[in-house]
């Protein structure tokens, strides 16, 4: 159940609840809230385990128990005011149009968030709504969300004037890293990933241990770390495959004896949309 296949899993998911209701309340002539019931604890019994099975976010959780929910709930609480709307001249309380419109939203926005989150929005949409990139050389404009850091100092503040430490010791040390890929990495394709390192005086940084880190935007159980091994003075790397499309954070670490530079991006995965 990945995250850009949540319209898909709502909607058969829905469509599914809503048959079960038919099949309690119409053919085996339940009461509306017994049916509801019923749907529900039948949908959330096949759901849950594959939910788990097939873990994304939790994001991605409570948008399908929310909507699953409404979808078994309604039915019987339509049900329910119909059954006393002849008394009230026929009309349909306002109470189960505003559940709905709220769920309705609620859906809305999280798909968008969760999928922009993953993904980010298409091509044609940030040439159209979003603002000339101001750097001349940028080609790759992402609008991902990233639901990781690297570095939490909201949570590890007592780190944090260290690390500030560590940023002015880097700048003074002057090392540069150059590279990266080799060519245009594909989902679940081996690609070369290298880099080149060097020191102030442009000569190579030999005998590094170098870790690189490529998280995944609202997805922590994607994340890959590895180690890039010497193949030549100053030259880290080797073939490596990231197993979803899309926008990813990087942050390499490169260590030489007490010597801790850190460098963070991005990188996409995959073609442009």
């Amino acid at each position: 159940m990945e995250n850009q296949n949540i319209a898909f899993t709502l909607g058969v998911g829905v469509l599914a609840a809503l048959a079960l209701f038919v099949l309690f309340f119409k053919v085996l002539k339940r009461p509306g809230k017994l049916a509801s019931l019923l749907t529900f604890l039948v949908v959330l019994a096949v759901y849950v385990p594959l939910a788990v099975l097939y873990w994304a976010s939790l994001d991605v959780f409570a948008i399908h128990f929310a909507f699953f929910t409404m979808a078994a709930v309604l039915p019987g609480i339509i049900v329910g005011n119909r059954r006393g709307s002849d008394v009230d001249g026929g009309r349909l309380h306002w109470g189960p149009g505003v559940i709905i419109g709220f769920f309705m939203i609620l859906v809305i926005v999280d798909s968008t968030i969760i999928t922009l989150a993953n993904s980010g929005a298409s091509a044609d949409f940030i040439r159209k709504f979003l603002p000339e990139p101001r750097r001349e050389s940028a080609q790759n404009v992402t609008s991902a969300f990233p639901g990781t850091v690297s570095n939490d100092y909201q949570k590890k503040y007592d780190l944090y004037n260290n690390y500030i430490g560590q940023l002015k010791t880097q700048q003074e040390r002057g090392w540069q890293v150059a590279d990266g890929w080799l060519e245009k990495p594909q989902p679940n394709k081996a690609s070369m990933f290298r880099i080149h390192v060097t020191d102030k005086a442009g000569q190579a940084v030999t005998g590094g241990r170098v870790q690189v880190s490529f998280l995944r935007p609202s997805n922590k159980a994607l994340d890959v770390t590895l180690d890039l091994p010497e193949a030549a003075p100053g030259f880290y790397g080797q073939p490596l495959a990231l197993p979803a499309p899309g926008a990813w954070s990087m942050v390499m670490t490169i260590k030489r004896g007490d010597e801790v530079h850190e460098v963070k991006g991005e990188t996409w995965i995959g073609e442009q949309q």
